[in-house]
């Protein structure tokens, strides 16, 4: 499962091309001709808001020669422009201007199917997501989150959350190393010892394609212990287990997401190969607390303390790739009943299909 080619691209065309991808927050895309651009399974990825306000994902991919549109991870434009041969796109994809094809009007233009090509996206709760494969034999997006959103997402107002701080990087390992790890606390006390120390959970109930455990404390998971008090006060009209913890959550297969009193942050998994992964990392705050005059100043307490629990995480997947042989398979232990749960639904949808 964690080495062998021919399971990672079974992996590819029964989970992954069938699932629902998060691909930003819409408040990074807040006004029209802001955007953003990714890739997911090795398709390159363009997320922008029209001048109808509504959220549009394009392949990022001329319909000339296929060039890349824009090169850029983030920004704003009036426009989509190829610097290959200028070929030109509204906001809503619509080829405007093609110099070499001929004499068209614009009108003319948008009748020769040389349009950008939409990607199915949908955005709940300011998340969007984005899908890569089949939308007739796939589930809707809300049925695939089931009830993640009324669950975790609403009562935490995600909506609200702006990203401050993201990277991109690589990892020899395979993803779903990085997925239990998240999924289990038993590592936590050896591990992270110095970071996060023991941390009791329990199970919410999940509908859907996502799996998660809840902390409750009245102090965030953000902080050092020592740090407690010295960081930002907890997001006005949190709801419900919102209000008293925080919610660390899969949303299969590999998007890493934990919704906390005071912050948010992401660690979204993207396999390249059966051991290499790209790691999509963002923090995000309330704009109530980016605005605060303190607000550079305090962050960096909070960037210091998960970057330390990224970076050990970082280290052990790539440490337990490196020691995995198919002729001496490991075993679960009863604390770890999280990650056999995630494990059953990997191999009901590879071994199933």
């Amino acid at each position: 499962m964690y080495t062998e080619p021919a399971w990672f691209e079974r992996e590819m065309e029964t989970m992954f091309r069938p699932a629902w991808h998060f691909a930003g927050l819409a408040s990074s895309i807040r006004n029209p001709g802001d955007f953003l651009t990714l890739r997911l399974l090795d398709e390159p990825l363009l997320v922008v808001r029209g001048d109808d306000q509504q959220v549009r994902v394009f392949r990022n991919s001329c319909r000339h020669r296929g060039s890349l549109i824009i090169d850029e991870q983030a920004g704003t434009c009036r426009g989509l422009r190829c610097p290959y041969h200028s070929w030109t796109y509204s906001l809503e994809g619509v080829l405007k201007h093609a110099p070499g094809l001929g004499d068209y009007s614009r009108e003319e233009l948008s009748g020769l199917g040389k349009d950008l090509l939409l990607v199915p996206c949908g955005v709940r709760e300011g998340l969007i997501f984005v899908h890569l494969g089949d939308l007739a034999n796939s589930p809707t997006l809300d049925a695939y989150l089931g009830n993640y959103i009324s669950t975790v997402a609403a009562p935490h107002q995600t909506a609200q959350m702006i990203a401050v701080n993201q990277r991109e990087y690589v990892l020899d390992s395979n993803w779903k190393l990085y997925v239990e790890v998240d999924m289990e606390t038993l590592h936590t006390k050896h591990i992270h010892r110095g970071s996060i120390g023991e941390q009791p959970v329990t199970v919410p109930v999940s509908e859907g394609n996502w799996i998660g455990v809840y902390h409750e404390s009245e102090h965030t998971p953000a902080l050092y212990p020592s740090q407690q008090g010295s960081g930002f006060p907890h997001t006005s009209g949190l709801t419900g287990a919102a209000a008293k913890g925080a919610h660390f959550s899969i949303l299969l297969p590999g998007f890493f997401l934990v919704t906390a009193q005071d912050v948010m942050w992401w660690i979204h998994k993207i396999p390249d190969s059966a051991t290499r992964t790209r790691v999509r990392v963002g923090y995000s705050f309330p704009a109530s607390t980016i605005e605060r005059p303190d607000f550079d100043e305090v962050s960096k307490r909070y960037y210091q303390r998960l970057d330390q629990v990224i970076e050990e995480d970082d280290w052990i997947t790539e440490h337990q790739q490196r020691g995995l042989n198919r002729s001496a398979p490991g075993s679960y232990l009863p604390e770890e009943h999280v990650v056999h749960r995630l494990d059953n639904w990997i191999l009901d949808r590879v071994l199933g299909a």
